[in-house]
């Protein structure tokens, strides 16, 4: 899959049908044109807990989507119906997996399939290259695509994109899928950011090679939504219990953006955030906007209640690394959210 000219008319005509639906007040049809896409890494109980949860936890799961109508399918065909201004089911998941792990194989797999779910990989080669302990074998991996398992490119040895140059990051894509290709024949073109992290040069870089970028911070995916950074909500160590996974599941896309800055890449510990809200079957008012938990001020550019535009500001509290700011909204008919994050990293501390 690739972001070209059609993308492009494509993403000029859905702002064309925001606009005109403002005007006409059919904002729930375009509102429940949503997706969610979740991330998972080990599905065990003998590692890492921030990255695992527990095979009983991942089968609570799955067994709340398959009893509650989800429909689970491909990112590929998600993203391929998001593009053609399809319909899609009103609930609507994609399940994905990061880096890799023999758990996945072994565990994940065969849960997966008892419920009949589709979905994707993306791979880190080197370390099956080596044969690392933990990790899946090319033997395995060949079998997931025999089952009809998307396998996605993870770069090689799960490199931060901001770690490397672009000469650096565009080899180690092309590298990585080149042994995806040579040992499992081809797969589509997509990429999921080690770390979660990107700058925009990197997304640009991500298009220029013709990929779909998966990023790791919250929220659905939408007509709107840039398809250099899908989000994808992390469902593990913390966020691994099931209410806390119900409540993402449901989740809608909020038509929403970051204005300024216009850049992720951040060195200040509460930097503020312009942010774009399009239309959608929610309130102004009840917009409300998170850093860490802990409510954000939010300041509208006008008053009147289309207005589009806010600038959200936090406190100055210490930061690691990478760290997200929320907003949220609560869908005037259903019980659901709309769910927006914007992503922060800062480069300079330790990965």
């Amino acid at each position: 899959m690739q972001l070209d000219s059609r993308s492009k008319r494509r993403s000029l005509s859905m702002r064309a049908l925001v606009f005109l639906c403002a005007q006409l007040t059919c904002v729930n049809a375009y509102s429940e044109q949503s997706a969610v896409i979740s991330v998972y890494h080990h599905v065990s109980t003998s590692t890492p807990a921030s990255t695992s949860l527990s095979p009983e936890a991942f089968r609570a799961h799955l067994r709340f989507l398959a009893e509650n109508d989800f429909t689970v399918l491909p990112v590929t065909e998600i993203i391929g119906e998001l593009n053609r201004g399809g319909e899609l089911p009103n609930k609507l998941v994609a399940i994905t997996f990061d880096d890799g792990y023999e758990s996945i194989y072994s565990t994940a797999f065969p849960l997966l399939q008892e419920f009949g779910f589709p979905f994707t990989v993306f791979i880190s080669t080197g370390p099956i290259d080596r044969q690392q302990k933990g990790y899946m074998t090319w033997e395995q991996l060949a079998l997931l695509r025999d089952a009809g398992v998307i396998i996605g490119n993870h770069g090689t040895e799960h490199k931060s994109m901001l770690e490397q140059s672009l000469d650096q990051a565009r080899a180690d894509i092309r590298n990585a899928q080149s042994r995806i290709t040579a040992e499992l024949g081809p797969q589509p073109h997509l990429f999921a950011y080690p770390y979660g992290e990107y700058s925009n040069a990197s997304k640009q870089l991500i298009a220029e090679l013709g990929y779909i970028g998966f990023a790791q911070s919250s929220g659905a995916t939408g007509p709107t939504t840039d398809q250099t950074a899908l989000p994808r909500f992390p469902l593990a160590g913390i966020y691994a219990g099931l209410e806390g996974a119900a409540l993402k599941y449901s989740t809608l896309a909020f038509d929403a953006e970051m204005r300024a800055p216009e850049s992720a890449e951040t060195s200040l510990s509460a930097p503020s955030a312009t942010i774009r809200f399009g239309v959608g079957a929610y309130s102004r008012a009840r917009i409300a906007c998170f850093d860490e938990g802990d409510p954000m001020k939010i300041a509208w550019k006008g008053t009147a209640e289309g207005s589009d535009e806010a600038t959200i500001t936090t406190t100055q509290r210490e930061r690691g690394r990478r760290w997200n700011y929320v907003c949220t909204a609560p869908h005037r008919d259903q019980n659901r959210y709309f769910w927006f994050s914007q992503p922060w990293f800062d480069s300079s501390k330790p990965l």
